[in-house]
């Protein structure tokens, strides 16, 4: 059954894979609604029956077979009057308001139901997207996808959930239209495939529309990231002028392919009704004049086709809908199951803290195939060891920094940690000890306090801990001097804080994780000389409390290391102390001449 649905209903498949009973539920009471509101219109030819003679009784026979409505009333002991038509015509539709409001309400929480759901999913598969497979990914497409394609979703939804309703509507009027007047309802369902077959054109225009608009919006949600992040740039160079033009012709893409989906909406708008009323004329000729059907029966069966035009507009009208956001559908689909068939597979053994050493043995890796960045690295590093990492532009070490942190795997060789394989390991369990310093500080558009405890509870105890950070750090005085302490906004990427001020915050975070690691990638080097100094001496003190890997550009900031590891080509050049490599290292020696020219 999933197969099937999967193979030939495949957003069906989508909607039911989230929501599993909850469309049962939606189904089953648009079934109620529209047999309610049919059983309800049934009662309209015995009602004008009786407004022609309101002393007669109303008779079955015209209502075909129907008429079990009002035979069952006569077992009942019922008098067939105008009051009892009335008084039934009532009650039938007062069950169908009851069904419709429950009908709405459900539809409305499922629906919110469906969007937490996509929205949660997204997250949890994004948080376990693997490093490597992130750095080939399109930023700009999980961007869209995770905000502005979700609401399209949604849309979606809605007018799938919509145009479901209507289908169960228009299977019940048919049903009991059919029942009323077999030949009336087969000529009208004709008429009704001929029409939607003239419009699949526009449908499959539609749809293609949609998924060129998801690509658009992708790529355009790509290049506003970009103005935010190179904003300084764009500003100082006076190239926002340019750059903003360049968005707006995207913004024109964007706008000219909704503007066709909107014309072809519109074309069907106004063809559907006409064309509808059209086939409603020729069928009553045909039936009056061919099969020579009675005119009360048609009455009545008019009457469900008039609620099954109605439906059957609305359906259509929801398709085209749906055709609009399918696109967005697909991409969140092949979105999910990118991040699935990306994830991170780690073990099971949990990682509670450092007590010996990390091994790399024979450690290997490459991004493509016949173009290693890595090759035979084996190296021990001891608790509480300083090691800095050296060499040139493309030698391997952020690679390396990289394994070392879990982010990626390498392809052959073995790193252990503790005896360990990292394979064995839960590897979010590792990552929680390990801090992590880049050259570009991240900082939050939020509070110096989150960002400093990751949006830790506000207590006593927490508090505690994170002013011991900045005074680690050696930023507790300047956060104290601000008017709102610990309160006070930092602004997007702290806009108003100073390159130092920003890495002292960075330290702070990782020292308020409580860490056994602390990994510098290029921590200083975007400093002035004197912060560069400061910074220095912060990260100084803190040598032999944690297991300190540095990558380092300027060679004189690793001077007071314990060992300095000089890559080269991918390899293990050379290790040792900082005057060591002086003496036998002709690369690092090389390296050192070269910054103090």
């Amino acid at each position: 059954m999933k197969r099937l649905l999967k193979n030939f209903l495949p957003h069906l498949a989508y909607f039911y894979h989230h929501l599993r009973y909850r469309m049962s539920v939606l189904l089953i009471t648009s079934i109620f609604v529209g047999l309610l509101d049919g059983l309800g219109l049934t009662m309209f030819l015995p009602l004008l029956e009786l407004i022609a003679d309101p002393n007669a009784q109303a008779s079955s026979e015209k209502l075909g077979n129907l008429a079990f409505l009002l035979d069952g009333l006569r077992t009942l002991g019922l008098n067939l009057n105008l009051n009892v038509v009335l008084l039934t015509m009532l009650v039938f539709f007062i069950f169908k308001g009851i069904a419709t409001f429950f009908e709405r309400y459900m539809r409305v929480v499922y629906q919110q139901f469906f969007i937490a759901k996509i929205r949660l999913d997204n997250i949890q598969a994004l948080s376990n997207y693997s490093y490597n497979a992130f750095v080939h990914a399109d930023a700009g497409a999980i961007q869209n996808t995770m905000s502005g394609e979700v609401e399209r979703v949604m849309q979606a939804f809605r007018t799938y959930s919509t145009m479901l309703q209507q289908l169960v509507m228009i299977l019940t009027y048919a049903a009991l239209a059919f029942l009323a007047s077999p030949e009336f309802a087969v000529l009208i369902v004709i008429g009704g495939v001929f029409s939607n077959f003239l419009f699949s054109a526009l449908y499959r225009k539609t749809k293609i529309l949609s998924s060129e608009l998801v690509k658009r919006n992708h790529t355009f949600q790509g290049y506003i990231i970009q103005a935010v992040a190179f904003f300084k740039y764009l500003k100082a160079t006076a190239a926002m002028q340019g750059y903003s033009e360049f968005l707006r012709l995207k913004v024109l893409d964007i706008e000219a392919t909704n503007r066709k989906m909107g014309v072809l909406n519109s074309i069907m708008m106004g063809l559907r009704e006409p064309l509808m009323i059209g086939i409603v004329v020729s069928v009553i000729l045909i039936q009056v004049n061919v099969l020579g059907g009675g005119l009360s029966t048609i009455i009545l069966s008019l009457l469900f086709f008039y609620r099954g035009l109605t439906s059957l507009t609305a359906l259509q009208t929801s398709y085209n809908q749906f055709l609009g956001y399918s696109g967005s559908l697909d991409n969140m689909s092949s979105f999910f199951n990118e991040l699935v068939a990306h994830a991170n597979t780690p073990g099971r053994q949990p990682f509670t803290a450092f007590e010996h050493s990390l091994e790399l043995k024979n450690i290997g890796f490459s991004y493509q195939k016949n173009r290693p960045i890595l090759q035979a690295i084996n190296l021990t590093i001891e608790k509480n060891e300083s090691v800095a990492f050296v060499g040139e532009s493309g030698s391997g070490k952020t690679t390396l920094l990289n394994i070392i942190t879990g982010l990626i795997r390498p392809e052959s060789g073995v790193y252990l940690i503790d005896g360990l394989p990292v394979n064995d390991l839960d590897i979010q369990s590792l990552q929680k000890h390990i801090g992590y310093i880049t050259q570009d500080p991240v900082i939050f558009d939020d509070t110096f306090f989150n960002n400093v405890t990751f949006w830790a509870e506000h207590n006593k105890t927490n508090l505690g801990r994170f002013e011991d950070a900045l005074r680690k750090a050696h930023v507790l005085a300047f956060v104290h001097g601000l008017e709102h302490q610990e309160n006070t906004r930092l602004g997007n990427n702290g806009i108003s804080l100073s390159g130092g001020q920003k890495q002292r915050i960075s330290i702070a975070r990782e020292l308020y994780k409580q860490v056994d690691f602390l990994f510098m990638d290029e921590a200083t080097s975007a400093l002035d000389s004197e912060t560069e100094k400061a910074i220095q001496e912060n990260i100084d003190e803190l040598k032999g409390q944690y297991t300190m890997l540095i990558i380092a550009h300027r060679l004189s900031t690793i001077k007071n290391v314990d060992r300095v590891v000089v890559m080269k080509e991918g390899q293990i050049e050379n290790i040792g102390s900082y005057e060591e490599l002086l003496e036998k290292s002709h690369v690092f020696k090389r390296m050192v001449e070269l910054q103090e020219l």
